[in-house]
Formats: C-alpha cells, sequence, structure tokens
C-alpha cells in the first residue's frame, strides 16, 4: 500500500508540474502574441479624465495584421483590459471642504493613526465652530476612509488625486487654513465672546430687576 501511494504521489505531483507549467505558459504566449500592447504616454494622458492633455501623444495607428498585435494600438485605440482612465469612486488623497467643516473632531477621533489635527473656535453666523487648523499627514495615510465616513458634513472626503511623490517629507503634510485665515478667525472669536459676555451680564441685570 505504501508503495503503491508512493508512486500515485509521484506521477501526481509530475502531472501537477506540467499542468501549472504549460498554464503559465499559455498566459504568457497569448499575452504576448494575441492581446494588444498599450503605453499609456504619461503624463501627457490624463488618466482622471481618460484623454490626452496635450499634442504630444502618437496619431493612431492603422497597423495591418500581424503587426498590430505584436506591436500594440494607441490608447486612444485601445480596446482591451486595461482602463485607461480611473475609476469614478476611486479613493486618492483626502480632500477637504472648509466651509462645510464644523470642527466636530469626529474625524480625528476615528483615525485610527492620528493623521488628522483639527482645532475650532465659536464665531458668529457659523454652524459648529469655526476650523482654526485643519492639517493632514499625507505620509501616515493608509486611506481607510474612516473619517469620510465618520463626517457629518462630508467636509472630508476622497479625491481622485494620486500624485503625492516628494522629495521632501514636510510636503506632505498639508495645512488647509491659511495663517491669514487662522489669524482672522481668533479676532472672530474674541469678539463673539465679548458679545456672549455683554449678552450674559444684560441677561443677568434684567433679572435681577426683575426680582
Amino acid at each position: 500500500m505504501k508503495v503503491s501511494e508512493g508512486i500515485k504521489e509521484y506521477f501526481g505531483n509530475i502531472y501537477e508540474s506540467v499542468t501549472t507549467i504549460s498554464m503559465g505558459m499559455w498566459i504568457t504566449f497569448k499575452t504576448a502574441f494575441f492581446e494588444r500592447k498599450v503605453t499609456l504616454q504619461y503624463p501627457s494622458h490624463d488618466i482622471i479624465e481618460g484623454k490626452p492633455k496635450d499634442a504630444s501623444l502618437p496619431a493612431q495607428k492603422n497597423l495591418p495584421l500581424p503587426f498590430e498585435p505584436l506591436l500594440g494600438a494607441s490608447q486612444q485605440n485601445y480596446r482591451g483590459p486595461l482602463n485607461t482612465q480611473l475609476p469614478e469612486r476611486y479613493r486618492g488623497l483626502l480632500g477637504y471642504a472648509e466651509l462645510k467643516c464644523i470642527s466636530c473632531l469626529l474625524c480625528v477621533q476615528n483615525c485610527p493613526i492620528d493623521v488628522i489635527r483639527v482645532k475650532g473656535v465659536k464665531i458668529e453666523g457659523r454652524k459648529g465652530k469655526a476650523p482654526t487648523t485643519f492639517r493632514i499627514d499625507y505620509s501616515k495615510c493608509m486611506f481607510c476612509g474612516l473619517c469620510v465616513e465618520a463626517c457629518p458634513t462630508d467636509a472630508v472626503f476622497f479625491t481622485r488625486q494620486f500624485e503625492g511623490a516628494t522629495f521632501e517629507y514636510r510636503t506632505l503634510i498639508r495645512e488647509f487654513i491659511s495663517p491669514e485665515l487662522y489669524l482672522e478667525r481668533l479676532q472672530l472669536a474674541e469678539v463673539a465672546k465679548e458679545k456672549a459676555k455683554e449678552k450674559k451680564e444684560k441677561k443677568q441685570e434684567s433679572e435681577e430687576k426683575d426680582q
């Protein structure tokens, strides 16, 4: 029994090796000779919009067989499995809509690796708190989407922007609130505090007179 099982296993291994190698070679052969080749001329080709940015792209090719499958066609002519445009729901770098932000800190609380930092102040004419600081550290972001799901006003969202390469680490830390807006918000917050204080004092005075 042991001898027969060993022989069976031996030939089984040979069969598995032959079939897997044959399958891999067939995929390579099919890709090399029967599928169109395509080269996206990036950055001349805008993969966000799926169309050329400028006139530097090659013109459409009308290559006769068998040269077209061997040499390939330009991306304008391509109808193969490669998508020349990013999907609409592609999760790229995080975006931020300052006018929608209420500084509720839910994005900060839900971020597992402290990518986002938010501070806000109360000013007149603004629902919630107006942000004075909104910082995203793209170098640490893992695109989990927890901040996007937690945001009640859709102030934090995914963009389709994918280009984040840089030679300086500091450029990956983005401040969305400018220094000028930061100082303006602080001044407006002081004005709002003074008005709230005056309103409170007037209310107390009126209550004392009623008594």
